[in-house]
C-alpha cells in the first residue's frame, strides 16, 4: 500500500485491513466522509465494490465548495443506497435542482435513515423553500431522524406523507408549520421519542399528543399556547427562549403527562402555567388538582427584584411537591420582554419571613443550583429563606454571571451567619463555578435522557 504512514512493509507486504471481513470493512466505510469512502476504491480490488454496497454518509460540508451541489447530486445518482445519513445544509436547493431535478425522489427511494435539510441561505425577511413532496411521500418508512430548518412543509401534508413508522427523532427549526401539521407528524410517528421544536410566527398554538414521545425541547418565540394534551410516556419538557424575536406571554398547559419528571425553564414573566383546568396564580392554594407530583427535576428563572415574580416562584414551587433537584436562574430586567416588570427598590425580607412553608423545599429538595447569582440583597433574602426551610438540602452549587471570586467568600460567610447548623454543615462546601464551565456542561447533557439536563 505504498511507503506512507499506512505502509504494509513492516508486515511483509500483507494488506491486513483488506483481509478483514466485509461486514467490518462496510462498518468502516459507513463512518467515513463520502469523499474518503469513494477514495477507498483505489486501495485494493476488494474495496472497489464496497462503497457502492455500503450505507453511506453524505454531508455536503465534506465536499469542496466549488461544485458542491454537482458532487452531491452525482453521489445521490450513482450510489444505489441505502444512505445512513444525508445532511444538505451548505449548498442551495436551487442549485441541486439545476444539477439533478430528481434529487428529492432519490433521497426517498434510497432508504435514507437520517435526513437533515437546512435552507441555510435564507435571510431576513425569510423566503422559506417548500419541502418537495417526494421526500416525504416515498421515504418516510426508512427515516429514523428528520431535521428540517428554514423550510415550509408541503401543502396537504396528510395527503402526501405516508407515515413515519421508524421515526424516533424529529427536529423542526423555524420551519413554517401549522398546528394541524404538527399534530399529523406526531400521530404518523408511532415510535417517536424526541421532538425538538423551535417556532417563530407559526403555529400560534402547539398541541402535543403522542403515545411514544419521551423528550420535548421547545423554543417558543411568538406561540401563544403550548399544551401537552396526552403524552403518557413524556419524561421531560425543556423550554428555551430562542435568540431571535421577542417572546410574549405563553400559556403552558399540562393536561395529561403522568410520567413527567423533568420540567424547565419556567419563567413567571413569560409563562402562564396551567395544570389540568387550573391556572396557577399568586393566590393559588396547593391541592391535588394543581400539582404535578411526578416532577423530580425543576428549573425556574426569576427576577428576584420583582416582588410578583418572587411570589409566583413560590406558587410554582407549590405545584411540584416532590422535586428533589431544583435549578433557579436569577435574571435581570429585560425591556425586550413585554411582560417583564421593572425591579422594586424595596427588599423582600418581610415576604420571605411571612410566607408559609413550601413542601418541596421543606421535605424533598436535596440538590440546588442557583445560576447567575450576583449576591444582591434580593438574592440574599432568598438564600436566607433556604437556610431556614430547606431541611433536606445536601448540596448547593452557585454559578456566578462573571468572574467574581469574592462571591465565594460572600456566599460562605452568609451561610455561616445563617444560624442553621444543619444548613451550614451540608453547604459548607459550596461550589462557585464560572458560567463558561456551566454552559458547556448543559450543552453536552441536553439530549441524554438519563441525566439532569440542567446540571
Amino acid at each position: 500500500m505504498g511507503d506512507g504512514p499506512f505502509s504494509t512493509a513492516g508486515y511483509g507486504g500483507e494488506d491486513r485491513i483488506s483481509a478483514l471481513h466485509e461486514d467490518l470493512l462496510g462498518a468502516i466505510l459507513t463512518r467515513l466522509p463520502v469523499r474518503d469512502a469513494a477514495r477507498t476504491a483505489i486501495l485494493a480490488s476488494r474495496w472497489r465494490h464496497l462503497w457502492r454496497s455500503t450505507p453511506l454518509v453524505l454531508h455536503d460540508r465534506d465536499l469542496p465548495e466549488a461544485g458542491r451541489a454537482a458532487i452531491a447530486a452525482r453521489v445521490l445518482a450513482d450510489h444505489p443506497g441505502p444512505f445512513r445519513n444525508i445532511c444538505l445544509a451548505h449548498c442551495s436547493f436551487a442549485s441541486l435542482d439545476l444539477e439533478l431535478v430528481e434529487w428529492p425522489r432519490l433521497i426517498a427511494a434510497k432508504g435514507t435513515q437520517i435526513l437533515a435539510l437546512c435552507n441555510k441561505r435564507a435571510k431576513a425577511p425569510f423566503v422559506f423553500w417548500r419541502l418537495p413532496t417526494d421526500i416525504l411521500s416515498g421515504g418516510g418508512g426508512s427515516l429514523q431522524k428528520l431535521n428540517l430548518a428554514f423550510l415550509m412543509l408541503p401543502d396537504d401534508l396528510p395527503g402526501v406523507a405516508d407515515g413515519f413508522p421508524n421515526l424516533r427523532e424529529l427536529c423542526l427549526i423555524r420551519t413554517a408549520t401549522s398546528d394541524e401539521d404538527l399534530e399529523y407528524l406526531l400521530a404518523a410517528s408511532p415510535v417517536l421519542e424526541t421532538l425538538v421544536f423551535v417556532c417563530d410566527l407559526t403555529p400560534k398554538c402547539v398541541h402535543v399528543c403522542s403515545k411514544s414521545l419521551r423528550c420535548a425541547l421547545v423554543g417558543l418565540s411568538r406561540v401563544e399556547e403550548f399544551t401537552v394534551v396526552d403524552a403518557p410516556l413524556l419524561v421531560r419538557i425543556i423550554f428555551f427562549q430562542p435568540p431571535y424575536g421577542g417572546c410574549g406571554r405563553v400559556t403552558v398547559k399540562i393536561a395529561s403527562a403522568p410520567n413527567l419528571r423533568v420540567l424547565g425553564y419556567l419563567e413567571p414573566r413569560i409563562h402562564r402555567l396551567q395544570i389540568g383546568d387550573n391556572f396557577i396564580k399568586l393566590d393559588t392554594v396547593a391541592s391535588r388538582s394543581t400539582m404535578a407530583p411526578g416532577v423530580r427535576i425543576l428549573a425556574l428563572k426569576v427576577n428576584f427584584g420583582v416582588l410578583w415574580e418572587v411570589k409566583m416562584l413560590v406558587s410554582f414551587l407549590r405545584c411540584f411537591p416532590n422535586v428533589d433537584t431544583l435549578h433557579i436562574q436569577s435574571v435581570l430586567h429585560d425591556p425586550a420582554l413585554a411582560a417583564d416588570s421593572k425591579p422594586n427598590l424595596e427588599h423582600h425580607a418581610r415576604f420571605w419571613q411571612d410566607v408559609s412553608p413550601v413542601k418541596c423545599l421543606r421535605s424533598h429538595v436535596k440538590r440546588m443550583v442557583i445560576q447567575k447569582f450576583r449576591g444582591d440583597q434580593h438574592e440574599s433574602e432568598f438564600l436566607k429563606f433556604l437556610a431556614m426551610n430547606a431541611h433536606e438540602l445536601r448540596s448547593l452549587l452557585v454559578v456566578r454571571p462573571e468572574e467574581n471570586f469574592a462571591l465565594v467568600d460572600m456566599v460562605n460567610e452568609m451561610i455561616d451567619k445563617s444560624g442553621s447548623p444543619w444548613f451550614r454543615a451540608w453547604t459548607s462546601k459550596v461550589l462557585v463555578v464560572s458560567p463558561e464551565v456551566w454552559d458547556a456542561s448543559i450543552s453536552m447533557k441536553l439530549s441524554d435522557l438519563t441525566v439532569d439536563p440542567f446540571y
